[in-house]
């Protein structure tokens, strides 16, 4: 079987459509040839996929409005057409036969894209999370939860996709399913804002916890792959006692599980807390994380600190203070966030359910 997906990830739009994407390419590679259609990535990322025995080809550049700030803005039909033609050009040089599985995750391509696509895919599948335009797909994967998660898409598909829905269909890393031997630690924390964190607010909370240094906790820092700001970063943690950075690391699902509570942004890292049973405080990047995190919030789920724009240093200090103050409050939190995962209990899950939707 052999599966292509078109996705791309820089430090300017996040790297985290790329990390999911990588993760489900992990759980199709027993059973089918994978390869990537991106953008150049950074070195460390494009290392990684390459290590993972994934294909990696650079995808046709889009138009001019790539270069827009606005990584969620849909291209014309036009330049759709364009570039599926381009791509399909690329992928007639690397496979002789049609592929089987077409996975899309791009927020800028739509329903014209993958009907284009269809000359070389037997099926499509889409993952989005905007519903903010129509998808050609047999299936369509959402995993984050709105008020509407079920309904969204209704007039976004064809009659024949099979959606798939929901934090129950969350794309997890094998490490997220293993039990931790290590028990969790009071009053440590985990600050983490993905693989590029492009507002820096990861400095940003440790500049909190250094007018915090009274206070008895421990912490955990992680930056990813993507982060331009390691030195000066390196600097104000080494001046912090019990606290450890780390950088571009590969045991994240250890670090949730051994920390009380998470500072940390939206996206799909919801769900890893979820399936690490940690308790979530977050501050929203993106526009496109902010609905999810704000039903989480309402569902006491996770508590939402702000947007990246708004947050105060004093918003960061009140939250940490809240959550050494009430741990069960924050137990709660974590506690429910696991529950809206609890029947994802493999890491075949989502990929199986893919494979037998496709074959009904």
């Amino acid at each position: 079987m052999k599966v292509v997906v078109r996705v791309d990830g820089t430090a300017q739009i996040g790297l985290g459509h790329v990390m999911r994407c990588l993760t489900l390419a992990n759980q199709f590679l027993p059973l089918a040839r994978v390869t990537f259609l991106s953008c150049p990535l950074p070195f460390a990322l494009h290392q990684q996929v390459e290590q993972a025995g994934i294909t990696l080809l650079t995808a046709p550049p889009l138009n001019s409005s790539e270069q827009s700030t606005r990584s969620d803005c849909q291209l014309d039909e036009q330049a759709q057409y364009k570039h599926a033609n381009q791509c399909i050009d690329v992928l007639s040089r690397a496979h002789n036969n049609s592929i089987d599985i077409l996975i899309i995750d791009h927020y800028q391509l739509s329903s014209a894209f993958s009907t284009a696509m269809r000359r070389c895919s037997k099926h499509i599948v889409v993952i989005d999370d905007l519903a903010n335009r129509q998808h050609d797909c047999d299936v369509l994967l959402d995993q984050n939860l709105y008020d509407n998660y079920e309904v969204r898409y209704e007039q976004l598909v064809p009659s024949h996709c099979h959606k798939l829905l929901g934090p129950k269909f969350a794309i997890l890393r094998d490490e997220f399913y293993s039990s931790s031997v290590i028990p969790r630690k009071d009053n440590h924390f985990l600050i983490c804002f993905g693989g590029s964190d492009p507002s820096n607010l990861t400095e940003r909370v440790v500049d909190t916890l250094l007018s915090l240094k009274s206070l008895t906790i421990s912490a955990d820092i992680v930056v990813g792959a993507g982060y331009t700001h390691t030195d000066s970063l390196k600097t104000k943690v080494s001046s912090l006692a019990n606290v450890t950075l780390h950088v571009a690391c590969s045991y994240i699902a250890q670090l949730m599980k051994t920390a009380s509570t998470m500072i940390g942004a939206g996206g799909s890292m919801h769900w890893e807390r979820a399936a690490s049973g940690v308790a979530g405080m977050i501050i929203t990047l993106a526009d496109n994380q902010i609905e999810t995190t704000r039903c989480l919030h309402k569902q006491q789920c996770c508590l939402w600190i702000g947007k990246s724009d708004d947050v105060t240093q004093e918003d960061i200090s009140e939250a940490i203070n809240f959550a050494i103050s009430s741990p069960e409050k924050m137990r709660k939190l974590a506690d429910n966030a696991a529950s809206l995962i609890s029947s994802n209990k493999n890491p075949s899950f989502v990929v199986d359910t893919i494979l037998n939707s496709i074959k009904r």
